[in-house]
C-alpha cells in the first residue's frame, strides 16, 4: 500500500498569490477560541509562538498532537484571511486521526484489530484531552498495561489509589476477608472483634473459641511442678544379705588362750537407703513460634 507524501512545510498565501510573509496562524482547540499548542518538530519537545508567525516564504513548520484544532489566519497586520475548525492530523503515514465514533466490524476468526509495535513506543495510548496525558491507559511495546500511569514496570500497574470495581466492588456488604496491612482498605471496614487469635480451618460452621491468647502460648517458658500432672514413682529394691567377719579372740587369756581361741562369722540382713533426685535442669522451652500479623476487614 502506497500513501501520498505529507506536506514537509505548512506554506501560506496571499490573495495574489504571494507567500504570506509574516502571516499570523493562530490554533485553537477546536469549536472554542482557547489557544491550543502545536509543535516545532515531531519531539512534541518545543512549542510554537501562538500565534505562529510565517516565514519569508510564507511557511511554518506546524506539528499537530493528538487533538483536534481550529486554525485561524490573518495576515502580518491583523487581517482575517480565514478561520477552519475541527482540522487533525494523522498520527502516521497510513493510521489518520479519526474523529468522532469509531466502530470496528469484524466477523472472522482473527482478531478485530491487531497492533503491530516494532519501535520503542507504546503499541496502544488512551489519553484525556490533555496531550500528551500523563495519566493514560496505556500498552508499552512489551505488552505491559499501565492504567493511569505512562510508564508501567509490570504486567499490569495500576495508578493510586488503585480502587478496584467490577466484580470486586460487587462482592457483597459484610464480606469478611484477611489483609497483611494496620489499615483497612478503601471500601472496607477494619474488625477488633477478634485479637491474637490463630486460625483454624473447619469443614463445618464457621465460629470462634477458647481462652488464652496466641501469643500467650506461644512463648518462651519453663515447665514449673505446678504444670505437672500428679504422678507416682514405683521404686523396686530387691532382698539381699551383708557378710560381717567378726573377730572374737581374746586378749587375756595368755597363749594358750590364744591358740586355743576361736573366730566366727555373723550374717545379718540389712537395707541399704536409696536417693532419688527429682529436681529438673529448668531449661526453658522456646514455643515464640514465627507468626505474620493480618486483620480482618467487611466489605461496606
Amino acid at each position: 500500500m502506497a500513501v501520498l507524501t505529507p506536506s514537509p512545510k505548512t506554506a501560506f498565501v496571499d490573495a495574489a498569490g504571494e507567500p504570506l510573509v509574516g502571516g499570523q496562524l493562530y490554533t485553537y482547540i477546536a469549536g472554542t477560541t482557547t489557544l491550543q499548542a502545536t509543535y516545532t518538530d515531531a519531539t512534541a519537545a518545543t512549542a510554537n509562538t501562538n500565534p505562529i508567525i510565517l516565514d519569508s516564504r510564507g511557511e511554518a513548520s506546524v506539528w499537530l498532537g493528538g487533538a483536534i484544532y481550529k486554525f485561524v489566519l490573518k495576515d502580518a497586520d491583523g487581517a482575517l484571511i480565514w478561520t477552519v475548525d475541527y482540522i487533525s492530523a494523522p498520527t502516521a503515514a497510513v493510521s489518520p486521526v479519526l474523529s468522532g465514533n469509531v466502530t470496528i466490524d469484524s466477523n472472522t476468526s482473527s482478531p478485530a484489530l491487531t497492533i503491530t509495535q516494532t519501535g520503542t513506543g507504546a503499541a496502544l495510548k488512551v489519553q484525556d484531552s490533555a496531550d500528551p496525558d500523563i495519566t493514560p491507559f496505556l500498552i508499552d511495546a512489551t505488552g505491559q498495561v499501565g492504567i493511569g500511569t505512562a510508564t508501567p514496570v509490570s504486567a499490569l500497574e495500576i495508578a493510586s489509589p488503585g480502587v478496584f470495581t467490577g466484580a470486586w466492588a460487587y462482592l457483597p456488604t459484610g464480606t469478611a476477608m484477611m489483609f497483611v496491612q494496620t489499615a483497612a482498605p478503601t471500601g472496607w471496614t477494619k474488625s477488633t472483634t477478634h485479637d491474637n487469635k490463630a486460625l483454624r480451618v473447619v469443614s463445618g460452621a464457621a465460629s470462634s473459641g477458647g481462652t488464652t491468647g496466641f501469643t500467650s502460648v506461644f512463648t518462651s517458658r519453663t515447665i514449673t511442678t505446678a504444670n505437672m500432672p500428679s504422678h507416682t514413682h514405683t521404686l523396686t529394691d530387691p532382698g539381699h544379705t551383708h557378710i560381717i567377719a567378726v573377730n572374737n579372740i581374746g586378749t587375756g587369756g595368755g597363749a594358750g588362750a590364744f591358740l586355743g581361741g576361736a573366730s566366727t562369722t555373723t550374717t545379718q540382713s540389712g537395707t541399704t537407703g536409696i536417693t532419688i533426685a527429682n529436681a529438673g535442669s529448668g531449661t526453658a522451652m522456646d514455643f515464640a513460634v514465627q507468626y505474620v500479623d493480618v486483620i480482618i476487614a467487611t466489605k461496606d
